[in-house]
């Protein structure tokens, strides 16, 4: 699955360039895309030109090795412009500023979807708590407090990739290419969307 997503990821980055000088992508946490990061850091991109954001983050302290945050810089590299959530702050202030950090849309959002069909930290039955437009916080089924963007700015993305990977995701694959309800199936990119599944 990372070759394939790098791949396909290579190509739309290098479409986005040819029109525009800087490329905004969200990034997806949990385990499944950190392999793609390793690969992704270790290719010869303009990283200047790229501007990375989190599709959502745990309310824990950065250095929290349950931080998005954490592990995606450590898998991408110092290269990468990765723009944190700053979790030191309460956490309505917290995503007010990561708000502002955003640009008014994105061009690729990268998201993983879990067994139940959640989406970033969109999860089903439960509330997301809007804080702006952009960012909202849940509750994940654990109890931690996420910070996520919203499903509103999600589907202003011009890209959306959804990237999923083991046999415990098929059920959730099947109800996301069917467009069954669940959380993924609420997001799309406005102009494609792709779905990239391995077991």
């Amino acid at each position: 699955m990372e070759k394939k997503l790098l791949s396909l990821f290579l190509k739309l980055s290098s479409v986005f360039l040819k029109r525009k000088d800087h490329l905004h992508v969200a990034l997806a946490g949990g385990k499944t895309p950190m392999e793609f990061y390793k690969l992704l850091s270790k290719q010869n991109i303009p990283w200047e030109r790229f501007s990375f954001f989190l599709t959502d983050e745990r309310f824990v302290p950065l250095d929290s090795d349950k931080s998005n945050y954490r592990n995606i810089k450590e898998s991408l590299g110092e290269r990468a412009t990765l723009y944190p959530v700053n979790t030191s702050l309460p956490i309505d202030s917290a995503c007010l500023e990561y708000s502002k950090a955003l640009p008014e849309s994105l061009d690729i959002a990268l998201l993983g979807v879990g067994e139940d069909g959640h989406t970033a930290s969109l999860f089903p039955g439960v509330d997301c708590k809007r804080i702006t437009d952009k960012v909202c916080i849940s509750v994940a089924p654990d109890g931690t407090q996420r910070i996520s963007l919203s499903y509103e700015y999600l589907n202003l993305s011009c890209v959306v990739i959804f990237a999923m990977k083991g046999p415990t995701k098929m059920e959730a694959y099947q109800k996301l290419i069917k467009g069954e309800d669940i959380p993924a199936s609420r997001i799309k990119g406005k102009r494609k969307t792709f779905i990239i599944f391995s077991v």
